[in-house]
């Protein structure tokens, strides 16, 4: 991909090691330039500002743990900035929760050197990277928010809905497990979780349940 220019890149992550090696990832990438790291989002506001950097690319170890205010203090302190997440895959509903609070889009942690610059080019441009397997789980959930408190979906968390979604296509638990790469148990009670909030005795009705309200928020996208 040719551009006009050289990206300017800040890497934020807490521990030195990482930093070091996402620079090393980029290293390679003739169009893109780290041109400063921070440990924290007060630190990258200041170094992303003095070195006019366009993208940030913000390492997140443990989603359930991090302030998820930090995409938005860089957006609102730095606005020319656009965020990067990678992010292991442990907690949707807070990945969600970094995309509406401003996040660009956001790559899982064993993403490859090619893979992450030509994310960081995407959201230079203007896109919205994310990964296949959970972009139409965010896309499904951003559209149930968005039809309010009141929506049937509202009830339904990320990770919920991804597990309706694989109900629909008729894959069972084991399947759904598997592909999800989480305990068999996890997904018993949350599929029992699912059938409770949308009043659904059977995966049989669940599948109705969907075919019923789905048109819904495809309409609201």
């Amino acid at each position: 991909m040719q551009v006009a220019q050289r990206v300017r890149v800040v890497t934020i992550a807490e521990s030195t090691v990482v930093r070091a090696g996402l620079r090393a990832l980029l290293q390679d990438a003739p169009d893109i330039e780290v041109v400063a790291d921070a440990r924290n989002a007060n630190e990258a506001c200041r170094v992303a500002r003095e070195a006019g950097a366009e993208v940030a690319v913000l390492e997140v170890r443990d989603p359930a743990k991090i302030d998820e205010r930090t995409c938005q203090e860089i957006r609102q302190q730095y606005p020319a900035c656009k965020v990067l997440i990678i992010t292991a895959r442990s907690d949707d509903e807070t990945i969600l929760g970094l995309i509406m609070d401003g996040a660009a889009g956001y790559l899982f942690e064993d993403v490859t050197a090619e893979e992450l610059a030509n994310a960081i080019r995407t959201v230079w441009e203007g896109g919205a990277p994310m990964d296949p397997q959970m972009a139409s789980v965010v896309a499904g959930r951003l559209r149930a928010r968005s039809l309010g408190e009141h929506s049937p979906w509202a009830p339904l968390t990320i990770d919920e809905y991804e597990v309706l979604e694989r109900i629909v296509r008729g894959e069972t638990n084991r399947q759904i497990s598997k592909e999800l790469r989480l305990d068999d148990k996890i997904i018993k009670h949350r599929v029992s979780s699912i059938l409770k909030k949308i009043g659904a005795k059977n995966r049989v009705a669940a599948a109705a349940w969907w075919a019923r309200h789905q048109p819904e928020p495809a309409r609201q996208a």
